[in-house]
């Protein structure tokens, strides 16, 4: 294991997200979003806690300990929150966010799921050899690139993290999904799905109303009126 994970990605990934979990408590409590200074205070307390002591080792020590490798994507999307709670502007869209979530519930789905398919093909080898990972990761980024998508620059981040073996595993895989966002992902797509099933199922039961509406219009329009009076 080289020092980058402990001196830079592990710590950003955990910094970003334990700094948007103090920024959204503090919203909740102020009603509002935090201010500047706030925010700042807020930032130097999550880094801060990096350094807390849990059974004899840092709190930044004992999360790496089981959770060494953050994905890239899941750095981009802390990144991407503290953007949004700074600048209130969205550094990714939301086409680039779905995007990136698709691809973490999908990689993540195949890879965290296959021993569940007894056998069949093992999708998380061919990380460890890099060249089936390393072409399908390029051939992804291309293709959102291509089509204006910016969760193509994070793929190509990927490749360059993995290129530079930024973190501890070896795995191309694990540079682009980890299993804390594919969780996240797969919950978003699962909600996205049930709301628009929801949506659909709310214009069924519209539709016979609106159809009755204009035949009862019809009958009322039917029904003579009083007769007025020869003059």
């Amino acid at each position: 294991m080289n020092g980058l994970p402990t001196t830079l990605l592990h710590p950003i990934a955990l910094i970003g997200a334990l700094w948007v979990i103090l920024l959204w408590a503090a919203a909740k409590l102020l009603g509002r979003p935090a201010g500047r200074r706030l925010q700042l205070t807020l930032g130097a307390i999550a880094g801060a806690l990096l350094f807390v002591p849990v059974e004899s080792v840092s709190l930044g020590r004992w999360v790496e300990s089981f959770y060494p490798n953050p994905s890239l994507l899941s750095i981009t999307f802390v990144l991407a929150l503290l953007w949004r709670h700074f600048s209130q502007r969205d550094l990714l869209r939301p086409a680039d966010l779905r995007a990136l979530l698709n691809v973490a519930a999908i990689a993540g789905s195949l890879l965290y799921l296959n021993p569940l398919w007894g056998r069949a093909v093992d999708f998380y080898y061919f990380g460890w050899r890099s060249g089936p990972a390393i072409w399908t990761i390029t051939a992804l980024a291309l293709f959102l690139l291509a089509v204006g998508n910016r969760a193509g620059i994070v793929l190509t981040a990927a490749l360059g993290a993995f290129a530079l073996n930024a973190l501890e595993s070896n795995n191309a895989w694990d540079y682009v999904v980890d299993p804390a966002i594919w969780l996240a992902a797969l919950g978003a797509l699962i909600l996205r799905v049930l709301t628009a099933l929801g949506k659909r199922w709310a214009e069924r039961t519209r539709r016979p109303s609106t159809v009755a509406a204009p035949a009862s219009a019809s009958t009322v329009e039917s029904v003579p009126g009083p007769a007025t009076a020869d003059l």
